[in-house]
């Protein structure tokens, strides 16, 4: 088959773990299944939703005719692009951008509110690295069966996209570190592949943040089978460095398409959690999620997110739910008591 030379402009973080270079081979055949990098050329720019994650981080725009190297996945996002993989790519053939680190399919729905349209690129072939095909997969931890992880685990759930959860996670680690000179670890166990969560965690002092794409996934989105390994895997790695809390994120929602429901329900990693937080938009979502948790047999620990922005919310959660809640980015002071009334971390 026909090999090809090809001077990339970017590299989506998706393929961090690829250590690809910026000249590579391609061939024009395509696998088209989850976690496959291909190599795609821009047809057009977007000032919305326009930007790529790189493989260090960094947001950059991509332009029109820009080549990019990213992996075929699949998303469902209530704020943002839905995308499928097509049973069949062949070179020449018209894809998106499915979100911002280089996740590739064909985009079949998107919200108008936060995606003006997704970015169109044409296919150029598969990427070749000696005489191997490159899959994500190939380049992964590989998964655990049994969680061996015996360190206090901090979950923050929520209702949906965009409830908070990032900025309840990150401020708890930023407290935990600063304020109670803890030794954090931090992961984020389920959505669609990107570094920017995992970079804020480490940013505010987490000794390390480790996400599903490091076991080889482009998203958790129809790898709900993976889903509970991957987590076992990433919490038993995290265990080895000897940290005092874990602080992990479910992306996405407790109700969804990722897997966290899923989660929710293997043993193991119920009774692994130590203390929730709960991230909502109103008193509706929250009582919902309250309901869920219990229903498997979680507790429903702390309230925070949009729903706690002010009295009208907290006063309903706390007389009539009966539970703690504040808007952590304020005052983290009625959180930190809480855990240590529940024994999670110790009194100062």
């Amino acid at each position: 088959m026909k090999k090809t030379k090809i001077k990339l402009d970017k590299i989506g973080s998706v393929l961090k773990d690829v250590n690809l270079s910026f000249e590579i081979t391609s061939i024009p055949m395509i696998d088209a299944i989850e976690g496959e990098a291909i190599a795609v050329q821009v047809l057009g720019a977007q000032r919305k939703y326009g930007e790529l994650e790189l493989t260090d981080g960094r947001m950059a725009m991509m332009r029109e005719g820009d080549i990019i190297a990213g992996a075929l996945g699949e998303r469902k996002a209530l704020e943002g692009i839905v995308g499928v993989i097509p049973q069949k790519i062949k070179y020449g053939d018209g894809l998106n951008i499915l979100n911002l680190g280089g996740v590739i399919g064909t985009a079949v729905s998107w919200n108008k509110d936060f995606v003006s349209s997704p970015i169109n690129v044409k296919v150029l072939g598969s990427i070749v690295v000696g005489k191997k095909l490159v899959n994500i997969h190939n380049y992964s931890l590989q998964p655990q069966a049994k969680l061996e992880n015996k360190i206090p685990i901090i979950a923050v759930l929520g209702t949906a996209m965009g409830v908070g959860k990032t900025t309840v996670a990150t401020e708890l680690i930023h407290t935990l570190v600063k304020k109670k000179g803890l030794k954090v670890a931090a992961a984020k166990l389920t959505g669609v592949a990107t570094q920017r969560d995992i970079l804020a965690m480490k940013d505010v002092g987490a000794m390390q943040a480790l996400t599903f794409h490091d076991v080889g996934l482009t998203s958790t989105l129809n790898n709900h089978d993976s889903v509970v390994p991957a987590t076992k895997t990433i919490l038993n790695l995290l265990n080895k460095k000897r940290p005092e809390i874990i602080v992990v994120e479910l992306g996405d929602g407790i109700v969804g398409w990722y897997g966290v429901e899923k989660l929710l329900t293997d043993k193991e990693f119920i009774q692994s959690v130590s203390f929730t937080i709960i991230c909502a938009h109103d008193l509706v979502g929250a009582v919902g999620a309250k309901d869920l948790l219990e229903k498997k047999g979680l507790v429903s620990d702390f309230f925070a997110g949009p729903v706690t922005n002010n009295t009208a919310g907290t006063d309903y959660l706390e007389q009539i739910l009966k539970i703690p809640s504040a808007d952590i980015r304020d005052d983290k002071s009625k959180l930190m008591k809480v855990l240590e009334k529940k024994g999670v971390i110790k009194h100062d």
